[in-house]
């Protein structure tokens, strides 16, 4: 009677356990002879197992693990149809023990529906083609969510378990195997309460099907890049070419003598920039045109007036050649002289074309403008010259040296009480040619020589009127700001002027 008594206490207590968890069909409880109740389940129907006492002896192994077998319906001893909604299901079972002294003292097995396990990983999407399943370790299927993966039968592919095995204890959960002789990526993990594995294979068309998606997507991106860096190059360059080819033309017209020919481009480029300084250019050309044609018809007209000058200085010069000759007749010999160095002078001023002369017709020049002064200051100065012969072959410009040897007998000694002297020195040094004309007339201070460079002291006489800023200026328009003169001066004691030139043979 008490058995009977527990026995509906433990139903009654399962009942309000397991009455709402529809995968669970039948608990049944083992005591240690095996005996046993159906503690939850169809009462009327005397489940066994045909695997029960395989798995009582491993439940009683484990002593407390849990033991987890596949049951399909033919692992049960069917005396009488059952009805029941699903034929594959999972045991799992465990010993018990006694509250306080911990001895064994029965068993349990649960049977539940494998459909319980399959539908939590049901929905996971792995791609087509992929399968996920639970095999134990015997290579057998203990769930699956897909017939082509049969319940409790081994695994078609009886190296996937070997490859688990090795893998596992490789610390490796994904490899590539081939599954019905194509490669499939085998990713798993281990349960290791019940010595199973979850396995998903995924097969690499699908895999490689995205990539080559993303493939054809880069290539078609690329070409559409391509196309367009294209057409933006063309569209680019013919932005470029077309003002090229205006700009070309122009210059062409404008190399042809047509000056009056003008780009349009009103963009904002640098292209446009040039043409627009280009359009100033001809313009400014064109005005540089009409001032050059302006000057050499006025050139023409100074042409024909400097000839038209030159008439009177030959008629002047033979009239002065009459006279000398008759001065030389009538034995006047220092009226000749004096006629004839003025001849010379009025022929040099007169000139040929040429603009340098050298140092030695210089110096013929000078004694000529001497025998002149020397008449009009007598005995008044006394010029040395001490140039080095080297130097007699140099040319220099025309007229020179003739206003600052002027300069130092008019203003300087013939202002000065008593006779002077004049010392004109020529010689080379450091590859230029120099020149000092050095008086002990009256001096200058600094604000004279400034005076006297700038222009406001000269002479209106015909070859005194060069004056020294003049010369000054033939000098750095000739050869350059590195030549040109330099003057010192004491007043009431000397004055000394330097010419620096180059060296010109």
């Amino acid at each position: 009677m008490g058995k009977i008594n527990a026995k509906y206490a433990i139903r009654d207590l399962l009942v309000k356990k397991f009455s709402f968890l529809h995968d669970v069909s039948d608990v049944l409880l083992f005591t240690v002879n095996n005996d046993w109740i159906i503690a939850y389940g169809d009462e009327g129907y005397k489940l066994k197992f045909r695997v029960q006492d395989p798995i009582l002896t491993e439940i009683k192994r484990r002593n407390g693990g849990s033991v987890w077998a596949a049951v399909n319906w033919e692992d049960e001893e069917h005396i009488v149809e059952r009805i029941i909604d699903y034929r594959n299901g999972l045991l799992v079972g465990r010993v018990i023990k006694s509250l306080y002294e911990g001895e064994y003292i029965g068993s349990v097995l649960i049977r539940t529906n494998e459909r319980f396990f399959a539908e939590i990983y049901e929905e996971i999407d792995l791609g087509p083609g992929a399968d996920l399943f639970i095999i134990d370790g015997k290579g057998i299927i203990v769930s699956s969510r897909t017939a082509g993966i049969p319940f409790k039968k081994p695994y078609f592919e009886e190296t996937l378990i070997t490859n688990l095995r090795a893998y596992e204890k490789a610390g490796i959960n994904v490899f590539t195997m081939d599954i019905k002789d194509n490669p499939y990526l085998v990713t798993f993990a281990n349960l290791e309460s019940a010595d199973w594995y979850v396995v998903a294979t995924i097969p690499y068309t699908y895999l490689n099907a995205e990539a080559g998606i993303i493939r054809w997507k880069i290539f078609l991106l690329g070409l559409g890049c391509f196309s367009l860096a294209v057409l933006l190059s063309i569209l680019f360059t013919k932005s470029i070419v077309t003002p090229l080819h205006s700009l070309i033309k122009a210059m062409n017209e404008v190399k042809q003598g047509n000056l009056s020919f003008n780009v349009p481009d009103n963009s904002r480029d640098e292209i446009a920039l040039v043409t627009h300084h280009f359009n100033a250019m001809v313009k400014e050309i064109k005005v540089l045109m009409n001032d050059i044609q302006n000057k050499e018809s006025q050139k023409r007209k100074a042409e024909l007036m400097a000839l038209q000058a030159q008439i009177n200085p030959h008629f002047l010069s033979n009239l002065l050649n009459t006279a000398r000759l008759l001065a030389s007749a009538q034995n006047a010999e220092n009226l000749a002289s004096l006629l004839s160095s003025i001849i010379h002078l009025l022929h040099a001023s007169m000139g040929k074309d040429e603009e340098l002369i050298t140092v030695q017709k210089e110096l013929d020049y000078l004694r000529n403008y001497l025998n002149i002064q020397e008449y009009r200051y007598y005995q008044k100065f006394q010029v040395t010259f001490m140039l080095e012969e080297e130097i007699l072959d140099c040319k220099i410009p025309k007229f020179l040296l003739q206003p600052i040897l002027e300069n130092a007998i008019i203003h300087g000694i013939g202002l000065k009480k008593g006779a002077g002297e004049v010392e004109v020195k020529g010689y080379l040094y450091e590859g230029k040619l120099y020149f000092t004309i050095t008086d002990d007339g009256v001096g200058m201070s600094e604000e004279t020589i400034k005076k006297v460079l700038a222009g406001n002291n000269g002479s209106s006489d015909r070859f005194s009127g060069i004056g020294l800023k003049n010369v000054q200026e033939r000098i750095k328009l000739f050869f350059g700001d590195k030549y040109g003169l330099r003057l010192e001066s004491c007043p009431n004691h000397f004055t000394m002027v330097e010419i620096s030139l180059p060296i010109i043979k």
